[in-house]
Parts: structure tokens; C-alpha cells; sequence
């Protein structure tokens, strides 16, 4: 029987579970083990929350979502701001790895969908090497050019059969996988669904993490921006900073 999280948190609007790293890796599996309907996670970052503001179908797989950790240290400061501090930052990247453990320890078995060409597969050899005993059942990126068609998608659907997974990793990146999940967690045969983001590309190497120090900071999107400046520009810079100056001035008129 899967136990309560201690409380959720309203965070302008959408909730989070008030969970570790631990306990959210603990009920993953637990979803995994019980195989008696599809569930999903959602990893909430500050660009999630200025997504789901315009996007309603986005909104729509949050609210619906088995689970939402804090992934991003903006959703920690709006919690203590607000007055219900979530005790600790779940990051998918981070996560990615505790599943790559369990899937070791407990026997639970991963698929990886998605990432760009070659990463899924670097990234299932990085998990296998760091964790021998790991279970990654199979991986598969779709052609970004016929990702939307209907031969594609019944291609991903029997792909994902196929293997028959515990856990379907899923980085399309956001708000495309959430949505996709969302749209088709009732047709994979997966216990349990979540959205990675760049963590396939991160554990391959092809873009690396923020020192430690930057995580713990909450600097972590500094680095990532300075990799990427082109891409990233109107997400970091047009979009989520005036999001969270927005936010944070909402939190503390509601909580006043």
C-alpha cells in the first residue's frame, strides 16, 4: 500500500510533494512493484511553473500527476517564502541516477526514450558501469522529423511493449514529454512514467552538470545557459527570471 506524502505544497498554483531524494526514489519503485495501473512523475522546475501558466494541457498533466518533486532550487525558495518550506530539491538528474541504483538493488527494470542521437544508449552504458546488476531493458530516440506522425508513434508504443519496463524514462524535454506521458501512459504497459529532461546527455557526457557548489547555490542555471546561450536565452532570461520576480511577489501577497 502506498503511503501519504507528508504534505503537498502549493506553489503559485501548482502542487509538490514534500519528499527526499530517498523517499522519492522509494515510491518509484513501489509504483513499479504494484503493476496495477499506469503512473507518472513530474520533476517541477521554475520554467514548468511559467509553462503551465499559458499552457493548459501542461497544467493538466501536473495536476493529474502520482507524484511532483521540486526539481530546481527557485521552487524551494518560493516554499520557504511562502511559508511551507519543502525540506529538500529532488533533481531529475539526480534522480535518474538513484533509479540506475535501485534498478540494481531491487531488480526493477528502466527503459530510456529519447535524448539526441547516441545519448540513451551512452547513457544506459554509464548506469550499467556505475551500478553492475542494472536492468535497462531497452532504449529508443525517435526521428525528430517524424516524431508526430502516426507510424512513429505506434513505433514508440510497440518499442516500449516490447521491452515490457518497470520504469519508462522519458526526455523529449518540457512541456513535450509531460504532455506525451500525460497523453499515453495508459498505452505502454509501463507500471510508472517520468520525465527526465537532459539527463540522458548529462550521464553521456554530452553536457555536463553544475559543480556542486553551483547546485547547492542554486546556480545551476547559470552553467547550464553558459553552455547553451543561443538556446536558452528566452527560457532563462525572457521568460522564467520576470516568472519568478512575478511569483515571488504573488507568494508574499498571499501569504500576508
Amino acid at each position: 500500500m502506498i503511503k501519504q506524502p507528508m504534505h503537498r505544497v502549493n506553489i503559485d498554483g501548482l502542487f509538490f510533494d514534500d519528499v527526499t531524494m530517498g523517499e522519492a526514489t522509494a515510491r518509484i519503485v513501489e509504483f513499479a512493484k504494484m503493476r496495477d495501473k499506469a503512473r507518472y512523475v513530474c520533476t517541477g522546475n521554475l520554467d514548468h511553473l511559467a509553462i503551465a501558466e499559458r499552457d493548459l494541457e501542461f497544467r493538466r498533466a501536473y495536476e493529474n500527476a502520482d507524484l511532483v518533486v521540486a526539481d530546481g532550487a527557485p521552487i524551494l525558495w518560493l516554499s520557504h517564502l511562502g511559508g511551507s518550506p519543502l525540506r529538500e530539491r529532488v533533481a531529475g538528474s539526480d534522480l535518474f541516477w538513484t533509479l540506475g541504483r535501485a534498478s540494481a538493488d531491487h531488480g526493477i527494470t528502466l527503459f530510456f526514450l529519447g535524448g539526441v542521437a547516441g545519448a540513451a544508449e551512452a547513457a544506459k552504458a554509464a548506469v550499467e558501469t556505475r551500478y553492475p546488476g542494472a536492468r535497462i531493458v531497452g532504449t529508443y530516440c525517435p526521428p525528430f522529423e517524424s516524431f508526430g506522425t502516426t507510424t512513429e508513434q505506434d513505433r514508440i508504443r510497440d518499442e516500449v511493449k516490447k521491452a515490457n519496463p518497470d520504469v519508462l524514462l522519458v526526455a523529449f524535454g518540457a512541456p513535450k514529454q509531460e504532455k506525451w506521458i500525460f497523453a499515453n501512459r495508459d498505452r505502454m504497459g509501463a507500471p510508472v512514467a517520468i520525465g527526465v529532461g537532459g539527463s540522458f546527455e548529462m550521464a553521456a557526457g554530452i553536457l555536463k552538470r553544475a559543480p556542486v557548489w553551483m547546485q547547492r547555490a542554486g546556480l545551476e542555471w547559470a552553467y547550464r545557459f553558459a553552455q547553451e546561450p543561443r538556446r536558452l536565452f528566452s527560457r532563462y532570461i525572457l521568460r522564467d527570471v520576470p516568472y519568478l520576480a512575478k511569483a515571488a511577489t504573488h507568494t508574499l501577497r498571499e501569504k500576508r
